[in-house]
């Protein structure tokens, strides 16, 4: 009976400092998933990514915490452990795709090529960045329709983001006819641009003669704007220079075919 006690007695001290091991290290885990969602905040994180951080941060600290406890009461911990990381590989290659695009996400979160209400194109979609997730973007079309594109489509790609600058480029090609006078159509053009506010002075829009074509003398019309009035002064302007020539006689060449008919 002698014998048995000091060894009752150690067993017990065991399961006080194993409990003691679990409940420190809970709190501990809590602490330090809170501390690194402020740092992540502090950093201007996006919440929805640090959130997610802060828990695989918990979880795994809660890991090691119940190793820990399970060693202190002498428990072989090292099969648990390789059976962890046998199940986490498995995980692992049945979720690769998931995980390129939770990495693609952390990417575009931290690098951020574009952020919410940019236009973009990427992963072959056009559209307006409603939400950034962890696995998927969320843009809206231009026709009003919502496409969810898997973070990894987007990150692999070309990514243009259309409202990284304040201001844009409109560029318009404007045939006009072999027989029309180039300094009149010089003349009507630089007028459009003039009695147009939207249309910047600086830099200084492009009027010149860009291409002597088969049936058309093309001129470059080049147009800085800025981002938000780009496709207003497109259209506009395209608009403009069609009632403008109507008005001064000045004929937009178009493709004719000549049918000869042999009787």
């Amino acid at each position: 009976m002698s014998d048995i006690l000091p060894d009752l007695t150690t067993y017990a001290w065991q399961i006080v400092f194993a409990i003691l091991i679990l409940v420190i290290g809970r709190y501990a885990a809590r602490y330090l998933s809170k501390f690194s969602v402020r740092l992540m905040e502090k950093g201007k994180m996006d919440k929805t990514l640090s959130k997610f951080l802060s828990g695989i941060i918990y979880y795994v600290s809660m890991i090691v915490v119940v190793i820990a406890s399970l060693n202190q009461l002498g428990i072989e911990t090292t099969s648990i452990v390789a059976v962890l990381a046998t199940a986490g590989l498995a995980v692992g290659l049945a979720l690769k795709d998931s995980l390129s695009n939770f990495a693609a996400g952390v990417m575009i979160i931290i690098f951020r090529p574009f952020v919410i209400d940019n236009f973009i194109e990427a992963g072959g979609t056009t559209g307006v960045v409603e939400q950034i997730g962890i696995f998927t973007t969320q843009l809206k079309t231009l026709d009003n329709k919502t496409i969810i594109v898997p973070n990894a489509s987007i990150i692999n790609n070309t990514i243009t983001n259309y409202s990284a600058k304040d201001t844009r480029r409109v560029d318009l090609t404007i045939g006009v006819s072999y027989g029309s006078d180039i300094k009149q159509v010089k003349a009507i053009l630089k007028n459009i641009v003039d009695t147009d506010e939207r249309i910047m002075k600086d830099p200084e829009p492009t009027i010149a003669v860009a291409e002597l074509a088969d049936n058309s003398v093309n001129f470059a019309y080049r147009l800085w704007v800025k981002s938000d009035d780009y496709w207003d002064v497109y259209f506009d302007t395209l608009e403009s220079v069609k009632l403008k020539f109507d008005e001064n006689k000045i004929a937009i060449p178009f493709p004719q075919m000549d049918v000869h008919i042999t009787k």
